[in-house]
């Protein structure tokens, strides 16, 4: 009898803080698995798919994109041994703040962000530093930076070393259907 009291109050105490919790690991496995205070905010169809493309590697290179619902993630360390690199990470939906940034560019490599397979950076990036960065102060002169229209598109917040991701949203009820009262 004491061990399933125990057993409620456990799982009581995993759910307050999965609610609370600003922890993304726990709030996007559970949200992942539908289930958790997150679930129902983070459909599969409205998923924002982030997309890093490298070629031309020299150096030492580490880039990373996060947002509020799925954390931080990594490109890890890439090497020029490794010729290329392309990875694709799920942020989670478009009604969030999403952000990206060198955490080392030690060396050069062409680089290609795509959001939702629309490319929204590519250039030339060249840097020597290990640390924070924005890829669009690595870059002189980058053949796409995409800072206007509908979305995705990108901005660079004042003060901050790294580029938002952004959607074009409104606050505006929906134009058709119902509104509840």
């Amino acid at each position: 009898m004491k061990i399933g009291r125990h057993f409620g109050i456990a799982l009581l105490a995993i759910l307050v803080v999965a609610g609370v919790s600003s922890c993304c690991s726990i709030r996007s496995y559970l949200a992942f698995r539908d289930i958790g205070p997150d679930a129902i905010f983070q459909p599969k169809s409205s998923s924002v798919y982030v997309t890093l493309i490298l070629r031309n590697i020299s150096g030492v290179i580490d880039w990373k994109v996060a947002s509020e619902q799925m954390c931080t993630h990594s490109s890890g360390r890439i090497r020029q041994d490794i010729g290329s690199f392309e990875q694709t990470w799920d942020m989670g939906t478009p009604e969030q703040r999403i952000w990206f940034w060198w955490d080392t560019l030690w060396g050069e490599a062409d680089a290609t962000v795509m959001v939702n397979n629309i490319v929204v950076f590519q250039g030339h990036c060249v840097n020597s530093s290990y640390g924070k960065v924005s890829m669009i102060a690595t870059c002189i002169d980058p053949q796409v930076y995409k800072t206007k229209g509908t979305g995705p598109f990108l901005k660079e917040p004042i003060g901050l070393n790294e580029t938002n991701i952004v959607f074009a949203t409104s606050d505006l009820p929906p134009r058709f259907g119902t509104v509840e009262n």
